[in-house]
């Protein structure tokens, strides 16, 4: 691991929990890849999505802003312009500790919430339930002792995984009212084990666990986890137990290095064929897809490079590879919006308490430049015709 994901994920997902986002986006933990070709997929894969139509898709979130009238007029065009290319797909995050507030508990008007979105209307979700969080954990509180969880407590004792079945229990009703594919038990869940908070193997038999129930109760919708690209080689074992238990291998993946800086085409081809390797005969999705442009095209001195060449560049190849790769199917675009300048600097100020002003600087700048509108002028970056494309492409992939 290396010293900025140390600091990037404990803290700054921390402070955006206190910014009143449960989301854990900052956990870049790459190490830079050496350049290999693109594997070709397997021969044989397992299809096993039964809730999403045949072929590739594509879909996107807003951000984590609250809109206001203007930005989410913007939004709700920039949306319709997407669903008209073929957009199919869309997502939401939850907390377990959202669901239930008290023990046995469920709030099912937390979930209703969380679905409510217009944006979301007549488009395929996929649930990310977060557990496990790049930030920490995110269970109820009657399993917590402040952040941890109680005493004598591990993520394999059968009162954590029991109280997890149980939520899924209720949870599996809930879900199929709204044109729900795939759900993911937990996210970047391979950061909080880096960070001491649980060991690998008593992930593994949390998720494991979690997994199995989830296909003997819900077996319509997919299940899977969700780890950061450098869990392929920081948890190879924790990976490879979630993979062979889940329907399909989800990852977070933007075109950034391990220290914060925009890279190019050849580091994307070389984190593609790791990701296929790692996946072996399962299907891919890349539940955030993202590349932010940096301050230089705005003439602002740029700590993490980028361009906006590069981040057409970056739809463009993913566009491409979704197409032509049935192994990839499927990828929610990370973001529309621009952070706002406000939210991106709250969140980086928790690094830059730290004494690590270069990594706070990076993160504000990936953050409030990594959206295909402006968040200050809400124009489209020229990324958003290519995005438009590519949802194009992956739209005629899927009628062929």
């Amino acid at each position: 691991m290396t010293p900025v994901r140390i600091v990037i994920a404990p803290l700054c997902c921390a402070a955006l929990a206190l910014a009143g986002c449960s989301v854990d986006e900052v956990s870049i933990g790459e190490p830079t890849p050496t350049p290999t070709p693109v594997a070709t997929a397997p021969a044989t894969f397992v299809p096993s999505i039964p809730g999403l139509a045949a072929g590739p898709h594509l879909g996107m979130i807003t951000g984590f802003d609250p809109l206001d009238r203007e930005r989410a007029d913007t939004a709700e065009a920039r949306y319709a312009e997407a669903r008209a290319a073929g957009m199919t797909i869309g997502r939401i995050q939850i907390d377990w500790a959202e669901l239930e507030p008290d023990r046995g508990a469920y709030d099912r008007q937390a979930l209703e919430d969380a679905f409510a979105d217009p944006l979301l209307a007549g488009l395929d979700i996929y649930v990310t339930l977060s557990t496990l969080d790049s930030d920490g954990l995110t269970f109820p509180a009657y399993l917590l002792d402040g952040d941890n969880l109680r005493a004598g407590l591990t993520l394999a004792s059968p009162e954590v995984t029991g109280a997890f079945t149980d939520l899924l229990d209720w949870l599996a009703v809930q879900l199929p009212a709204h044109n729900v594919w795939a759900i993911s038990l937990g996210n970047e869940v391979d950061s909080p084990v880096d960070d001491g908070l649980a060991s690998s193997a008593d992930a593994e038999t949390f998720f494991t666990t979690g997994l199995g129930h989830w296909n003997a109760i819900s077996p319509d919708i997919a299940s899977t986890v969700t780890l950061t690209i450098g869990a392929i080689e920081r948890q190879p074992a924790l990976a490879r137990a979630i993979r062979d238990a889940s329907d399909l291998v989800t990852y977070n993946y933007y075109c950034l290095n391990a220290d914060i800086t925009v890279n190019g085409e050849a580091q994307w081809q070389g984190q593609v064929d790791r990701m296929k390797r790692a996946a072996g005969d399962r299907e891919i999705f890349i539940q955030e897809l993202g590349c932010p442009v940096g301050y230089s095209p705005q003439g602002r001195a740029s700590n993490i490079g980028g361009s906006l060449d590069i981040q057409e560049r970056y739809l463009e190849f993913f566009g491409e590879l979704f197409a032509k790769d049935p192994q990839f199917r499927a990828a929610t675009l990370f973001q529309l919006y621009d952070w706002s300048p406000e939210l991106a600097a709250s969140f980086s100020q928790a690094v830059r308490e730290e004494g690590a002003p270069l990594a706070a600087d990076r993160l504000e700048e990936w953050l409030a430049t990594s959206g295909l509108v402006r968040w200050s002028d809400r124009t489209n970056r020229p990324a958003w015709d290519t995005w438009l494309a590519a949802i194009e492409g992956v739209r005629r992939a899927r009628e062929r």
